[in-house]
């Protein structure tokens, strides 16, 4: 009953029906006044024995009698007082008056939280992105309006903050190996440089790093858009693991890391080339934070429909506050910036729209009992 009386429609209904119900109540209550009025003055009029008559019909309730009438018309129909035209304003303006404000009040209830909104919503189109609006004891379609506003400011400020971090991020991840580049190739045109010495593969490789990022960047756009292309078929997740796992072990061994696998036969549907591609980029994060002399963890598990990879590490882990920012692109921790490690920024970004574009998800955690962190993809199986 109450979440209906919250609606907006329902409000109207009860302040019509309200507004209905005032006017009918001004009115009976000023028919009655003018009745007792007219009654007042007939009798003031009256000769004592019709007086004394007409009084004894009231007290044997006799009101509707023909004498009573007779009585009441002969002596307060000629008399002066208010007319017909006149009684009917005066109700008309009572009823205005009391009705309107009730609405007045009524209708500044339910538009204020609206206006606040187009108030909010003009602020952040003007550029105001941190502006909010106070819900306060607004319920109904109106705290249904002020919190769908929020969420959409809320999703805004932080697509701007993304952006931010992204154009940032792309233009210095562009801006290294076309420095290499433009190094290199003003030295050969200059001939400082020996072009015989290997030069055409450092250059080659500057080349291949830049392709990589803008195929990345290309993924990525897709997958934001829900254009990415997937090829699925049915994948052995578990042989699939381990080709990405062999692929790896020698950046694991230059870091003095061990991988440690644990798997249960899965099947999923899905692309193999992308799922790979979570695989790897899950895993190169996590070969990257773990200390010379640690372990990585790669498992897979089988659980209520879902096929879970775990790759935990024996790292650091990740600050609380830099949870939600784990997978915005470009972005880089405090602590990765101060140990100089290399990378572009948008592994986590690509491994977790990969997932979604799936029907999965990517989840980041850190180890209650030691140190690291573990990230799991939940994909359908």
């Amino acid at each position: 009953m109450v979440p209906m009386l919250n609606r907006i429609v329902s409000r109207m209904v009860v302040l019509a029906a309200a507004t209905t119900l005032i006017t009918m109540l001004v009115g009976l209550f000023a028919y009655l006044a003018a009745v007792h009025y007219r009654l007042d003055v007939a009798t003031s009029h009256m000769p004592p024995k019709a007086r004394a008559e007409l009084e004894r019909l009231v007290r044997t309730h006799q009101e509707g009698s023909d004498r009573y009438f007779e009585l009441f018309n002969r002596y307060g129909a000629s008399t002066p007082g208010i007319t017909d035209m006149g009684f009917i304003g005066s109700i008309a303006f009572v009823s205005l008056l009391v009705g309107g404000g009730v609405a007045m009040v009524f209708a500044r209830r339910i538009s204020r939280p609206i206006t606040a909104v187009a108030r909010a919503a003009a602020q952040v189109s003007a550029g105001k992105r941190s502006v909010r609006v106070d819900r306060g004891g607004t319920s109904g379609e109106t705290g249904e309006l002020i919190e769908s506003f929020n969420r959409m400011a809320s999703d805004i400020q932080a697509y701007e903050r993304e952006r931010t971090v992204l154009t940032a991020g792309i233009a210095h991840e562009l801006r290294t190996p076309l420095t290499i580049l433009k190094g290199r190739l003003h030295g050969l045109a200059d001939g400082v440089i020996d072009p015989a010495k290997g030069e055409a593969d450092r250059l080659l490789r500057q080349v291949e790093h830049l392709s990589r990022l803008v195929d990345d960047l290309r993924t990525l756009a897709h997958a934001d858009a829900g254009e990415l292309d997937l090829d699925r078929r049915t994948v052995d997740l578990d042989a699939l693991l381990g080709v990405a796992v062999a692929d790896l072990r020698g950046m694991a061994a230059e870091r003095a890391v061990t991988l440690a696998e644990r798997y249960v036969p899965v099947r999923v549907q899905g692309d193999p080339v992308r799922l790979t591609q979570i695989v790897t980029n899950l895993l190169t994060n996590a070969i990257k934070h773990a200390p010379s002399g640690s372990a990585v963890e790669i498992s897979l598990s089988l659980a209520k429909g879902w096929a879970i990879v775990r790759v935990a590490d024996e790292g650091e882990g990740f600050l609380p506050e830099d949870a939600e920012r784990l997978f915005m692109p470009f972005w880089r921790a405090g602590a990765d910036k101060l140990a100089g490690r290399h990378g572009s920024g948008i592994g986590l970004t690509l491994a977790a729209k990969i997932a979604e574009a799936h029907g999965g998800r990517i989840v980041a955690q850190n180890h209650v009992e030691r140190s690291g962190a573990c990230f799991s993809a939940w994909l359908p199986a």
